[in-house]
């Protein structure tokens, strides 16, 4: 190779690499600009009658303990089947937890509603308070995710009672989260 072509080939490859580099950007503008973007069209309160409390509900009520005249009644999921069934429940559970983060969500299906139960925020007091500490709420949903995975690998190793076990912290978590969120001025 002649000493000329050396310097010809050293400015060809900076070109080439700054076309690269300058086509890699301009790739990555228009991915991120083609980002999806959620629909929030369905509210908190929605996933919560319709996903959350169904899910969780079937956790609850998977493992019992009845005292009677004969002793203690255990009761759990008894096939493969229904611990399939109740492992979907918990999938759900622990998928729809991410959904109630996004920040933009609805709280209330009709924000303008004054209609909420004794002790109850109305929407508007529910949508305000969930926007101010959307951090807590969030802290919340994470917590409930965490515990329907424990959920999921208690269901996995067909251990009734550590399920048990979780659907307390469950209730305890749904229950931390409400008192916050939805009735804090209830009893009072």
């Amino acid at each position: 190779m002649t000493k000329a072509l050396i310097p010809s080939i050293r400015r060809h490859g900076v070109a080439l690499m700054a076309t690269a580099l300058v086509f890699a950007g301009a790739v990555m503008t228009a991915q991120s600009a083609e980002a999806p973007q959620f629909s929030t069209d369905i509210s908190v309160d929605e996933m919560m009658e319709a996903i959350v409390m169904p899910t969780a509900d079937a956790i609850w009520k998977a493992v019992s303990v009845d005292l009677t005249d004969k002793g203690e009644v255990k009761t759990a999921p008894a096939t493969d089947e229904a611990w399939l069934a109740l492992r979907h429940q918990a999938v759900t559970l622990a998928s729809v937890t991410n959904l109630l983060m996004i920040p933009s969500l609805k709280v209330n299906k009709d924000p303008a509603s004054k209609k909420h139960g004794d002790g109850e925020l109305s929407p508007a007091e529910m949508t305000k308070l969930h926007k101010s500490q959307m951090a807590a709420f969030a802290a919340h949903a994470q917590a409930l995710h965490t515990s329907a995975m424990r959920a999921i690998a208690a269901i996995d190793k067909r251990d009734a009672d550590a399920l048990s076990d979780v659907g307390g912290e469950m209730d305890g978590i749904c229950e931390g989260c409400h008192t916050q969120f939805w009735y804090p001025n209830q009893g009072k």
